[in-house]
């Protein structure tokens, strides 16, 4: 295994925690990204105009950095041809658009996006969810893609908002779950008014729908098995989802952030099968009993205590909601860790759990801005635009953190937001999907104050191994992460696995793969190590090589 190893960078620009820079720079121009996007915005307030967009970080074609997939909205109701998703590949720190070359381009109302190899050839496809039929990508390997959306059965033609994939049944092939929002149309769109002001309606002016599960076939094809695994839920507004081994038994369960319903966590009975325990669990409320208006969502270990934490962004006059994991149960955390005020009077959505300085305890990042434009006509409180929100961890509690770290003068209407190392320094970088805005690019300035590993964890063909869970003990302190490709909020991001290590310049590995089977090893600061199990391999199979990462 070859490491390549790069001493941490020492930033002048600070003295522990006290920042005298932005923590985070707006390189958009820098990377060249030109995309802005269209929501069709009119005088009546369509519902959907106000929900997009998202957008996804891959390696499509396999150089070691990573590219970028944005979806589009369109004008309403007619579509304009001439209004498209957008890929752009990443060379040397530029972003191109190839989105012609790649056969890509959808013009239908695009909504979110996730990549994964579902068909087991080692390049990353992507699937694509619209208003109206959803797309599957398959990557051909030679920088195209095609739409097999009709052949694999995937289209799910509804309002569809969060992807993920993974695979819950432990056969070696990624199945994929696709949340639903409400029954609507352009046609059929509710007008609706506060006080003779017209605004965008809320969700309960519609009527909720089941979010469908895909099995793959490990034929090219998925069969929609919603009903016969037990997570058919109707009259539910899915916005969110993460696959998460929540109960540490080695086979992932599936949490969904609703829109004013319940949340749902599907239990995985390693059966092919799951059982709904939001209730039992604590996680279907929150610590008042309340159904929030849930958007985004992740799952991560947030007090390095073992257990995979679950998060979620609110409506604003609602708190953000942080439920911690006590091994079997959860419980409301969000007053007690100190994250309910500051997310009070924000309306968030995108949203991970990030380590932003790499000294070991993972932060929460959190794209912030209001559905309703002409807001503060109805409460001088509320903005429409907002800023992005960091939440730092304090070993298990956090403090706001937005206006030390810079990211408190800018303001935005952030929906999807997609995280990454987009210049494989070893830290994380974000992309803001904005509501009728452009894209913004805010490259990570003080991840490399600490020292980091890095682990790209792959399949038998190189691709991301979706599902697998590290462990890495450095400094006496031991992290917790798993391989996901989803959560946020119609978004899918890097799936390597950045952990901050402070000062210490080893760290020991655990890698529990899709399946159960574990293997370690011992690493040195500072580069991305690729693993692939060597058992993992099917016959046939082409073992993915390891790469040595700048």
């Amino acid at each position: 295994m070859t490491v390549l190893l790069r001493a941490a960078t020492a930033l002048l620009l600070c003295a522990g925690h006290a920042m005298a820079a932005p923590w985070f720079t707006d390189a958009t121009e820098e990377y060249g990204l030109d995309f802005a996007h269209v929501n069709g915005f009119s005088p009546e307030r369509r519902l959907v105009e106000t929900m997009g967009s998202g957008g996804a970080l891959l390696d499509y074609d396999r150089d070691g950095d990573l590219d970028l997939y944005m979806t589009q909205g369109n004008t309403l109701p007619v579509l304009d041809r001439n209004t498209t998703d957008r890929l752009y590949r990443q060379d040397d720190g530029r972003f191109t658009d190839v989105t012609e070359a790649s056969g890509l381009g959808s013009t239908a109302y695009g909504m979110g996006a996730v990549a994964a190899d579902f068909d087991g050839d080692g390049y990353e496809d992507l699937y694509v969810t619209n208003l109206g039929a959803n797309i599957l990508y398959r990557n051909a390997g030679d920088g195209r893609f095609e739409d097999v959306t009709a052949s694999a059965g995937v289209g799910c033609d509804l309002l569809s908002t969060s992807a993920a994939f993974a695979d819950y049944d432990n056969d070696g092939d990624f199945d994929l779950y696709v949340c639903n929002y409400v029954e609507y149309s352009v046609e059929t769109d509710v007008p609706c008014y506060f006080g003779g002001l017209r605004i965008y309606c809320g969700p309960n002016e519609y009527v909720g729908i089941a979010d469908v599960l895909y099995r793959n076939d490990g034929d090219g094809t998925f069969t929609d098995v919603t009903r016969e695994a037990g997570v058919y839920e109707p009259d539910t507004r899915g916005l969110g989802v993460v696959f998460a081994d929540i109960d540490d038994d080695g086979w992932l369960d599936i949490y969904v952030a609703n829109d004013m319903t319940q949340n749902l966590l599907f239990v995985n009975q390693r059966d092919g099968t799951f059982a709904e325990e939001g209730v039992l669990r604590g996680v279907a409320f929150n610590g008042d009993g309340i159904a929030n208006g849930s958007m985004g969502v992740d799952a991560a270990d947030y007090d390095n205590d073992g257990d995979i934490d679950l998060w979620m962004t609110n409506f604003s006059l609602e708190a953000n909601c942080l439920l911690a994991n006590d091994g079997e149960y959860f419980y409301d955390a969000t007053f007690d860790v100190g994250v309910a005020e500051p997310s009070f009077l924000a309306l968030g959505f995108g949203t991970r759990f990030v380590d932003v300085d790499n000294d070991g305890w993972t932060d929460i990042l959190v794209g912030n801005g209001h559905i309703w434009d002409n807001v503060d006509e109805i409460d001088d409180t509320l903005s429409y635009e907002q800023p992005v929100q960091l939440f730092e961890n304090m070993r298990g509690s956090f403090v706001d953190a937005t206006a030390r770290s810079g990211l408190g003068q800018a303001e935005h209407v952030v929906r999807g937001m997609v995280f990454g190392d987009l210049d494989n320094d070893g830290d994380t970088d974000v992309v803001l999907c904005r509501s009728n805005s452009s894209a913004v690019v805010l490259r990570n300035e003080v991840g490399q104050v600490s020292n980091w590993v890095g682990l790209d964890l792959v399949t038998p063909t190189g691709a991301p191994a979706i599902g697998a869970r590290a462990t890495v003990t450095a400094g006496g302190m031991t992290q917790t992460r798993e391989v996901t490709a989803g959560a946020s909020y119609l978004s899918g991001s890097d799936r390597r696995l950045v952990f901050g290590l402070g000062d210490s310049m080893m760290a020991d590995v655990s890698i529990r793969w899709p399946g159960g089977e574990t293997t370690g090893t011992r690493t040195s600061a500072n580069a991305y190590q690729r693993l692939a199990k060597a058992s993992q391999h099917a016959p046939g199979a082409t073992p993915a090589e390891p790469e040595k990462t700048q």
